[in-house]
């Protein structure tokens, strides 16, 4: 954090040095705070050592490490430059294939109810109209009917993953939620607020929904609090690094109980992943 820095005698040095690793304490101890058993590090009494406590059964601590891994791919950080830590381009791939299962178990813990991983290409292979008439077969509010004038070949038209509270009742009007999954520099331009409002429901519905959807991005990276408020302005509803591994701990709950979250059960080749990636860094 500090490796370029100049200073004009020892005690300046000793100083910043001090007051680095306070902060650094000070930011772990709040995502402790913040995530509880899915944060995967502790700080000892001292506050000199730092470990990494990953439990493999934890599939919120898997998701905070993969997020912490996509947050400093070379694109968006230097930290990984020329180390053999990076993912080659093949593992990026399948680590933002995870990261997008991973969203849809958040989001299905969010709304309390089924999720469905829409983003293309979708795990089960489907087309649009077909997997989006599979989860409003679920929903049943509203009926899928492409417009004359909708695109003629979309792929996933800007959303990744639907969540949806089962209302006891079996009527429409209730929670119903809609994410983008972001994962590279220009996450924060990939909004669909104004979408889900507008053009998505027009395009694809013969009858459109009463329920408005309501509008998530999810993000790997960790967001400071004083840019958090213009984020949740621009693209809604956000679960990034610090809310998503706490409600992917609260989807292991939910599926247990048979709520259909998909491609959950993908998730443990993400967990072997992030254990061989742990080995690898311990080696080097």
């Amino acid at each position: 954090m500090d490796a370029d820095s100049e200073f004009r005698d020892v005690n300046q040095e000793v100083e910043y040095r001090e007051n680095v690793s306070v902060e650094a304490v000070g930011r772990i101890v709040s995502r402790r705070r913040a995530l509880a058993d899915a944060y995967p590090f502790n700080v000892d009494h001292q506050g000199d050592v730092i470990s990494l406590s990953f439990n493999p059964n934890d599939l919120g601590q898997t998701a905070y490490i993969l997020s912490l891994v996509l947050s400093n791919l070379r694109s968006l950080s230097p930290l990984l430059n020329g180390s053999d830590l990076h993912p080659s381009e093949e593992e990026v791939r399948e680590l933002r294939k995870y990261f997008q299962y991973f969203a849809t178990a958040a989001l299905a813990a969010e709304v309390g109810g089924p999720a469905w991983s829409f983003g293309f290409p979708r795990p089960d292979r489907t087309g649009f109209i077909e997997k989006l008439s599979q989860v409003w077969s679920v929903v049943k509010d509203g009926s899928v009917g492409a417009d004359r004038t909708a695109p003629a070949h979309p792929k996933d038209d800007q959303i990744d993953v639907f969540a949806w509270r089962l209302p006891g009742d079996g009527l429409p009007g209730c929670l119903l939620a809609a994410a983008q999954v972001a994962t590279g520099r220009n996450w924060k331009d990939k909004s669909i607020k104004a979408h889900i409002d507008d053009a998505f429901p027009k395009r694809w519905f013969s009858r459109v929904p009463v329920a408005r959807m309501v509008a998530y991005h999810v993000i790997p990276l960790a967001r400071p609090d004083d840019a958090f408020r213009d984020d949740v302005l621009v693209l809604g509803n956000i679960l990034h690094r610090l809310r998503l591994p706490r409600r992917v701990s609260e989807a292991a709950g939910l599926a247990r109980t048979g709520v259909r979250i998909e491609a959950f059960d993908e998730l443990e080749a993400a967990v072997d992943w992030v254990a061989s990636y742990i080995r690898q860094a311990r080696i080097s």
